[in-house]
């Protein structure tokens, strides 16, 4: 007991300290935990873990020629042979801004190191700690539940095997989750349109990193038309409703929509300026010109080209999970299993969430939308948007091959519906339930943590992380 009241009076000061400080000292350490867990040995393993073997090689083609090309079929990125590509066009199913970002990387520590494969995507993860942190911190109003929100995000097992493996989502989780934040923004702050642009910047950006950026155009914009209405009506009648109304939905439109085209077309540059990517050439052999209107022929013709692909990717994978099963976990992906010496040891890296994070924010979710039919309070309704925005539309593509890791987009806001459900409970006085839980959650999070890192361990300790036969 004496120790409660005194972790309670060390609290009281530093909430009497200066507010910015205050927030230091409370986001600093869960900024800290996050980062030692995605940088610490993010060079291991030293070989291309899961789809970084085209993710990582298409960056590297994309730094020195502009575009993806195809590989000597021989070449062997992982074991130093980095100038095995070729200088042909290489067809590819997703834009190209998370590979220049991954790029990056490369260009700054060498191809040949695979810190550099990672680094992009682990300052990400990092990105998208803070930024749930901001977003709850604007949502509860309380220092306190961003910061739980941001520690469950920050030793959860999805974000962090995305944060330290060279894939796409966890790019796009940035950039979804920094609009979601300026959307807030705006709803709080509206003026003369700032954060609109700014929102319309960033689901470029995340459009340019996977076409699922989309989702969270078309949610994030209704959203902000649906809010702006009922403001509108509460503030003006009759014809005056109608013209604020629609001119305030054509200038969220105006402002979002060709911001996020511009920014979309911008991450094309590479090929666009180059001569050699897949169907550069395809309308001046078309018998078109290779001006501006052949070049936007070409484009388009590729980008047809991805969508047919796209749409009809159901070729069977062995870790593919329906959008019905995400919720429940039912398969999620394990990327990489690997003997380590001649001790029994096994490098094993699995993208599974915490089961107990999980679970729990997929119950609260149900517990969110519960609270806002019976009281329809704007966090629960921003939680249930991002929802929406990344994980309704996938429940229409379930014949497409796709896969559990997907849903780190999701992820944060099932935290936020998990926080949401914690904070009602620390106000009706369940505090002990509340600190337990966390506990238990820390608890689950230090079982899982070496298949999370990749840290080598016992055959039988990694064969115990197998808790339902569809996790093998």
């Amino acid at each position: 007991m004496a120790v409660s009241v005194r972790l309670r009076e060390v609290y009281a000061r530093i909430g009497a300290l200066s507010p910015r400080l205050h927030t230091v000292l409370v986001y600093g350490p869960v900024l800290l935990i996050a980062s030692l867990i995605r940088l610490v040995n993010l060079q291991s393993p030293s070989a291309l873990v899961f789809d970084e073997v085209y993710y990582v090689r298409d960056a590297w083609t994309l730094w020195n020629l502009g575009y993806e090309a195809e590989w000597i079929p021989t070449a062997d990125f992982a074991g130093g042979d980095v100038n095995g590509f070729t200088r042909v066009g290489d067809f590819i199913a997703h834009p190209p801004l998370g590979k220049w970002i991954i790029g990056f990387g490369l260009a700054l520590f060498g191809p040949e190191n695979p810190f550099g494969w990672r680094i992009a995507t682990a300052i990400s993860g990092i990105v998208v700690v803070f930024l749930v942190m901001l977003i709850a911190r604007r949502l509860f109003s309380s220092i306190t539940a961003a910061a739980v929100a941001g520690l469950f995000v920050a030793i959860d097992g999805i974000a962090i095997t995305m944060s330290r493996t060279a894939l796409l989502d966890g790019m796009l989780a940035m950039f979804v989750l920094a609009a979601f934040l300026a959307v807030l923004r705006h709803l709080d702050t509206p003026g003369w349109g700032g954060w609109l642009l700014l929102i319309g910047v960033l689901l470029g950006a995340a459009t340019a990193v996977k076409w699922s950026g989309l989702f969270a155009i078309a949610a994030f914009g209704l959203w902000v038309v649906v809010v702006e209405t009922i403001r509108s009506r509460h503030a003006v009648r009759g014809r005056s409703f109608f013209w604020r109304s629609g001119l305030r939905a054509i200038r969220s439109f105006a402002l979002v929509v060709p911001a996020a085209f511009v920014v979309y077309v911008v991450s094309w540059s590479g090929w666009i300026l180059s001569a050699g990517g897949y169907s550069r050439a395809w309308a001046t052999k078309a018998g078109f010109d290779d001006d501006p209107i052949g070049v936007a022929r070409s484009l388009w013709k590729y980008h047809n080209d991805i969508y047919l692909y796209n749409i009809g990717l159901d070729s069977p994978h062995g870790y593919q999970a329906s959008p019905f099963g995400w919720l429940a976990m039912v398969r999620p992906t394990a990327f990489y299993y690997e003997p380590v010496g001649n001790d029994g040891l096994v490098q094993y890296i699995t993208s599974i969430a915490n089961p107990v994070v999980w679970w729990a924010g997929s119950l609260s979710l149900v517990a969110v939308i519960v609270m806002v039919i019976r009281k329809s309070t704007g966090q629960n309704i921003a939680i249930l948007v991002g929802v929406i925005a990344t994980y309704v539309p996938w429940l229409f593509f379930s014949q497409r091959t796709v896969f559990q890791f997907y849903t780190v987009t999701l992820e944060p806001f099932l935290v936020l519906a998990l926080v949401a459900v914690l904070v009602w409970l620390w106000k009706h006085q369940l505090r002990a339930f509340v600190v337990n839980f966390v506990i238990v959650v820390l608890a689950v999070s230090t079982f899982f943590l070496p298949v999370w890192m990749g840290i080598p361990i016992p055959e039988w300790f990694a064969i115990i992380h197998y808790w339902f036969p569809s996790w093998i």
